[in-house]
């Protein structure tokens, strides 16, 4: 095993004094939409490989599966599937990647990816992962639903802003959705999304995230995920 592999996957303090110091507007001049579009695109080809070297990551990166620190060789991300379907959101406030992909083999998951982007490169990748025995998973249904659903850009003129956004998303979960605690939210104004990562009933709870579709104010789709 070589040695950048064997760094990979581990909670390095040096990353995580790098990114602490890195604010995302001090990191803007490298947080266009292309680029985190790009990140966007090769995290869906690192799933395909089954590699995390498909992404633009620093020496040092801090992957962990539904806040567990993880082994990019035994997560998901190791295991080399296609996404059936995945929504990619780019959120140029936060600098960060979100997308949400659904896999039916070799075995289903669903899983939710935040990537954030520093003048490093990636440096901390966390993702909520679903799979048979979950609350209500159906791997095979929520890829029929989501392949029914526009995802798409929403014209300049008719796109919600980023307060409106967060203000929707915010009362759906107060509402309708799972009360996540300490939540995280990646906000993509082109696609009227937005994704919310956090855990339910307390900082102990079940991993869980909310994807949303905003339109007009108003969720249009929503896609949930609890793991427990």
């Amino acid at each position: 095993m070589s040695r950048r592999i064997a760094k990979v996957g581990l909670l390095a303090i040096t990353a995580i004094a790098a990114l602490a110091a890195t604010s995302p507007a001090a990191a803007q001049g490298n947080c266009t939409r292309d680029t985190l579009q790009d990140v966007a695109n090769r995290y869906v080809k690192a799933q395909q490989q089954g590699s995390i070297f498909t992404l633009p990551v620093g020496e040092w990166v801090d992957y962990r599966e539904n806040y567990g620190l993880v082994s990019t060789t035994t997560g998901v991300i190791g295991q080399p599937s296609d996404f059936a379907w995945h929504v990619d959101l780019v959120d140029t406030g936060n600098c960060r990647v979100f997308v949400q992909g659904m896999i039916l083999k070799p075995k289903p998951y669903i899983v939710g990816t935040r990537l954030a982007w520093s003048f490093n490169g990636l440096g901390q990748i966390g993702s909520v992962v679903t799979q048979p025995g979950n609350p209500q998973f159906d791997a095979q249904k929520a890829v029929d639903t989501a392949g029914k659903e526009d995802w798409g850009v929403i014209p300049e003129g008719r796109r919600d802003t980023r307060d409106a956004l967060m203000s929707a998303a915010k009362g759906y979960l107060a509402s309708s959705g799972p009360q996540l605690s300490s939540p995280e939210f990646t906000v993509d104004e082109t696609k009227g999304a937005v994704a919310v990562t956090g855990h339910v009933g307390g900082d102990d709870g079940p991993a869980a995230a909310e994807v949303l579709r905003i339109e007009g104010g108003k969720v249009r789709y929503a896609h949930s995920m609890i793991t427990k």
